[in-house]
């Protein structure tokens, strides 16, 4: 089931799934110890019915918390996009005419990661690519990886090592065994 969070104060978000609730439901989320978003608190605007509270997707919530919020120093913010991890993957080419900027801001620097061989292996657009995939299907699936491994054609292990891989670039926030997102 995909969903959305819409800030409605500083830490509380509503929940609107795919799938309507009976209630409105609201989650209040922080940074938790490992870096990711987690769930710390939630408030239902209704009666609180065991239907309704079978029907709260937790997991859910959390995966669309880490794949649609930010974290921007110690504030939680609301992405402007529904993922803002597409994006140009590197600056314009321009070693024949050049290219300007009228306003530094927004001028493109490229990334210096002298930790990180670039002789051999995928280059950081490939796992920043794996990375929107990842965070795009943690939405809706329990086993993201394997739903990449299906649409590229490669065993579940290799999507796995890429995961990996775009964690340790920083293209995904950390993950917890066990839990997608």
């Amino acid at each position: 089931m995909r969903g959305r969070l819409f800030p409605v104060t500083d830490d509380w978000y509503e929940w609107r799934g795919e799938t309507p609730l009976t209630a409105v439901v609201l989650v209040r989320v922080i940074v938790g110890d490992d870096g990711r978003l987690v769930l710390a608190g939630l408030r239902i605007d209704g009666t609180p019915t065991a239907e309704l509270m079978r029907a709260i997707p937790v997991g859910r919530i959390e995966a669309a918390a880490n794949a649609q919020l930010s974290v921007i120093g110690d504030t939680i913010v609301a992405n402007p996009l529904a993922n803002p991890r597409r994006r140009p993957l590197a600056a314009p080419d321009g070693a024949a005419d050049g290219w300007e900027t009228t306003d530094p801001a927004y001028a493109i620097q490229p990334a210096h990661r002298p930790d990180v061989a670039r002789t051999r292996g995928r280059p950081d657009g490939f796992y920043r690519k794996v990375a929107d995939d990842y965070l795009d299907l943690a939405q809706a699936s329990h086993r993201p990886a394997s739903d990449i491994a299906a649409r590229r054609g490669v065993p579940v292990s290799t999507a796995h090592r890429w995961v990996r891989e775009a964690r340790r670039r920083g293209f995904l926030p950390p993950g917890r065994p066990g839990k997608t997102g």
